[in-house]
């Protein structure tokens, strides 16, 4: 546009210049020539300005992450594999550290791309003049993924007192609306004893990084070569995990439920359960979130509805001797366009859709709000009872609470374990109990063990409770003979629940 315009104003106007100061034709047509001299050294300098200007402009995208200005990914393995030729040939370390903002999905869903885009700059920032004194490479390679490069350190403690110092610093930025404290994981791999080339670095710090993950939020982990070996034990165990699912490996156990004050059976949770043929017992919270990470979660799902349904209806339980039927359900069976239709067909074998209870996390709730709303929205139409499983474990607040469609809430069984003796549980089950109550909800606690925690939640209004105190999760042949002998098998919790009503510590519900 620029050039454009120069030649429109120099064909326009040149001549009529020169033929307002010159007079004479010879002198006129030597100064011609002069202008289309002139007219082609500008156009060239011109040219060479603006093509350099692009070309600049071009290279910085091509270089940076546009939003942070780091390098970008495509860069950073560019840059860092000359560096590390570099410090081969003068036998120098390189400590290459991933990090990773913890909880950014729900910061971005709760408060707002713009604001997760800002504390993205505002952590790119502080990397910046962090690693300011001494020359070091900073990237941005991936949503809410960084690294850095540390060139020439003396040792790995010199990096992880560096990491430490950094994470602490995040701490304290600040996020408007999110109130939890902001931590980053990382991962660190030296150079050359973890690996000894680019590739292999770079997946050295991302094991690392995965593993600190797996710890829990703000956590670093340094490399360590049983990580490559810890990598391929999950894939042997997706594979036999796959295999169990195909060949129905699985089974499921069912954990009674009870009204708290009358000890009446008010339904059973459907329990995953996975005995590897060579392993034993799989822990489910360890196949489950390898499910998770590997795509067969709602393959898990569907086994589960199949397989609980078509047992609890044969042996003539399920909308009899047992009222409801609770299902876990992950928040990836929300994330599919079409989550609510793949429940439907899940449910095609059930005559009486209200006799289900769909149990999801309250933080799977939170990173994807809307649309698991609308999926909520839609199955409580149906007639599906909703409930939030381990609550008090999340972020909800009263007013997420409220414009949830759920009929009840579990209260976690880490807050029900020490709740004779911890009086920070005691305020949380009973905030959590006030909350619900004025949202009429129903409230069970989970992981009961003992009379004093029941003692508790009965005196607090809690409605239902489930635990090894009344009945151990068990398979269909051993819950049909429980139910058989159910007046038997509580008879000792009746007397121990009426003997608090007469003594005025249990409310009426």
């Amino acid at each position: 546009m620029i050039y454009l315009v120069f030649g429109v104003v120099w064909i326009l106007y040149s001549d009529r210049f020169l033929e307002t100061i010159v007079d004479d034709v010879q002198t006129l047509t030597q100064l011609q020539t002069y202008k289309g001299w002139s007219y082609v050294a500008i156009t060239a300098v011109l040219l060479y300005v603006l093509l350099y200007h692009g070309l600049q402009k071009e290279r910085t995208l091509s270089s940076r992450d546009e939003l942070t200005q780091l390098l970008n990914q495509h860069m950073f393995r560019r840059e860092l594999a000359s560096e590390l030729a570099f410090a081969s040939e003068n036998q120098q370390k390189v400590a290459l550290i991933t990090f990773n903002i913890d909880d950014f999905r729900r910061i971005n869903h709760v408060c707002s791309h713009a604001v997760g885009d800002q504390l993205l700059t505002d952590f790119a920032n502080l990397m910046h003049d962090f690693f300011a004194e001494q020359p070091n490479l900073i990237a941005r390679i991936g949503a809410d993924e960084f690294a850095v490069a540390l060139l020439n350190v003396k040792n790995t403690e010199n990096a992880v007192l560096l990491v430490r110092e950094l994470q602490e610093d995040f701490k304290k930025l600040k996020v408007e609306g999110y109130q939890s404290e902001l931590m980053i994981g990382a991962g660190l791999a030296m150079f050359p004893s973890d690996a000894d080339n680019l590739k292999d670095l770079l997946a050295c710090a991302n094991l690392a990084q995965e593993e600190a993950k797996n710890l829990g939020p703000g956590q670093l982990r340094l490399y360590d070569h049983f990580f490559g070996e810890s990598i391929h034990s999950r894939l042997q165990l997706t594979a036999d995990l796959r295999h169990a699912i195909e060949n129905k490996g699985l089974t499921v156990a069912y954990q009674p439920m009870f009204a708290t004050h009358s000890m009446q059976l008010t339904g059973v949770e459907a329990l995953l359960r996975w005995n590897h043929p060579h392993l034993g017992p799989i822990r489910p919270d360890t196949f489950i979130a390898l499910a998770e990470q590997q795509g067969l979660i709602s393959r898990i799902t569907d086994y589960v509805f199949e397989h609980a349904i078509a047992e609890l209806t044969a042996s003539d339980l399920l909308g009899t001797q047992v009222p409801q039927l609770s299902i876990n359900v992950s928040a990836i069976d929300f994330a599919e366009a079409n989550s609510v239709e793949r429940f439907y067909q899940r449910l095609a074998h059930l005559n009486d859709w209200s006799l289900l209870t769909l149990e999801l996390t309250e933080t799977a709730v939170i990173n994807n709000f809307e649309e698991t709303l609308r999926a909520l929205s839609a199955l409580r139409q149906a007639k599906i009872h909703l409930s939030i499983d381990d609550f008090g474990t999340g972020y909800s607040s009263l007013n997420i609470l409220r414009r949830l469609p759920i009929h009840e809430v579990k209260i976690d069984r880490s807050f029900i374990r020490d709740i004779e003796h911890d009086d920070d549980d005691r305020t949380i089950v009973r905030t959590i109990l006030a909350m619900a109550h004025s949202l009429d909800l129903k409230v069970v606690g989970e992981g009961v063990e003992n009379t004093e925690q029941l003692k508790f939640l009965l005196k607090h209004g809690c409605h239902e409770v489930q635990g090894f105190l009344m009945a151990k999760p068990m398979n269909v042949s051993e819950l049909s003979a429980f139910v058989s002998n159910l007046p038997a098998a509580t008879d000792t919790l009746k007397q121990f629940v009426r003997s608090q009503s007469q003594t005025g510590l249990a409310r009426e519900l």
